[in-house]
């Protein structure tokens, strides 16, 4: 949203989503989208002053809160008079701090995002408002629109979200409820709907999305979802997001090895090599198990991308852990690392324990950052010469040449035509620019 050269506004509402935070919650602005649309509404076109500016906020750290407050009170200066709506995470966990900025004019909770046309319907408002109810203990799944938006070739669909992990770093479980899921025939309608719209592949996502199907009557699972699913109209690929260790069960590895068009990608939340600091952590698995679960991933997909994240310097973190982490790390066929350091989230048991020094963290984080650059380059490199399925998703920066996504999670360089948007181009990886591989057509 430009302040130079702004446009008047047009005699539709407009407006425009500032996001912040996770998948999910790129997943939920999407849907949030799709309801304004719905409601006549059109999304602002750059340079134009939007009718209504809605903040998709995160509140995983005390940073994230800050850049919300930032990026609330910019908005405020930038276009006086025009509404903010604050939802997400952060409104979630202390909505009257978010009604208190200038130009709040409502502030609604994650549970309120699927009742969206029910506030929109009373726009304008004036007098700031809050609408953040509490989770009930058998909360039900509250489904947005399915993401048809222009534009997108990856599609995100929302089947599950809430938490039950309590892990003793995260307030996700306070702010997102309790596990519920979308049951089996919304996901395999959902799909169709993106199958008829042309997209060539789906990414499943949710909070948790390992324990998809738990709290359903009856009670289901992730694999029993796939066995639902292999069947039935979807897209050419599917996708996963991030599965919890513990979750990734040789039951749901055996499905997904069977799946038609599964893109043989996982990501995992490793977090530390270190058993202690595992259980200091409220992480259900042990460095052993980990391995082991890699270790079968990569029997049954050989090429499998496999991304990790790692948190370094959690409280009580020794340098004999650290180094059991980059050591478990460094043995592991992984393609890339997201390393964050340890931030203390007011509210979760860890941030009441003793921290290590700032200094130290920064230099652990800079130092498993490092082996994850190594890990991605041999990975890489491993590819050179090998075959795959590009999806494209559009022209790159470097003129005659397209961009896209390998099934197994790789950014691809390749000649064509720009008409090749969307579709999936089988290409030869022959060398290696920056962190993308360049592939010639087959």
């Amino acid at each position: 949203m430009a302040t130079e050269n702004r446009k008047p506004k047009t005699e539709n509402h407009l407006f425009c989503i500032l996001t912040f935070g996770c998948k999910v919650n790129q997943c939920d602005t999407v849907g949030l989208s799709q309801e304004l649309i719905a409601q006549g509404w059109q999304a602002a076109p750059e340079g134009t002053s939007p009718d209504l500016i809605l903040v998709n906020t995160c509140t995983v750290t005390a940073r994230a809160d800050q850049q919300a407050r930032q990026a609330i009170r910019r908005l405020a200066r930038e276009y006086p008079g025009t509404p903010l709506w604050i939802t997400g995470c952060y409104a979630q966990r202390d909505p009257e701090e978010l009604a208190a900025l200038p130009g709040v004019q409502a502030v609604l909770g994650n549970r309120e995002k699927a009742r969206l046309a029910v506030w929109l319907a009373a726009f304008p408002q004036k007098a700031p408002r809050i609408e953040v109810g509490p989770f009930a203990l058998t909360e039900n799944f509250q489904a947005l629109p399915a993401p048809l938006l222009p534009g997108h070739t990856r599609p995100r669909l929302k089947i599950q979200d809430g938490c039950e992990h309590h892990c003793t770093y995260c307030i996700v479980p306070q702010v997102r409820g309790p596990r519920r899921s979308l049951p089996l025939e919304e996901v395999a309608g959902a799909l169709e709907k993106l199958a008829a719209a042309s997209y060539q592949e789906v990414v499943l996502t949710g909070v948790n999305l390992g324990q998809y199907g738990g709290d359903l009557n009856p009670s289901t699972d992730l694999a029993a979802l796939l066995r639902f699913l292999s069947s039935r109209p979807r897209p050419p690929r599917l996708r996963l997001s991030s599965l919890e260790p513990q979750e990734v069960t040789p039951a749901l590895l055996q499905e997904l090895a069977g799946f038609p068009g599964f893109c043989p990608h996982f990501h995992l939340p490793l977090q530390s090599g270190a058993a202690p600091v595992l259980k200091a952590m409220g992480r259900d698995y042990t460095p052993e198990a980990f391995r082991d679960i890699i270790q079968e991933i990569k029997r049954l997909f050989p090429d499998a991308g496999l991304g990790m994240d790692v948190l370094v310097g959690f409280p009580g973190e020794t340098e004999a852990d650290f180094e059991a982490t980059r050591s478990l790390v460094a043995s592991l066929p992984v393609t890339y690392l997201h390393v964050f350091p340890f931030s203390p989230r007011p509210g979760t048991p860890a941030a009441e324990m003793r921290r290590v020094p700032h200094q130290e963290v920064q230099t652990r984080a800079k130092n498993m950052r490092e082996l994850g650059q190594r890990k991605k380059r041999q990975f890489l490199e491993a590819q050179l010469g090998k075959t795959g399925e590009v999806l494209v998703e559009g022209p790159a920066a470097r003129a005659g040449m397209l961009k896209g996504l390998s099934a197994n999670y790789l950014r691809v360089l390749l000649p064509g035509p720009l008409d090749w948007q969307n579709r999936i181009i089988k290409v030869r990886f022959r060398e290696i620019q920056g962190e993308a591989l360049v592939g010639e057509v087959q």
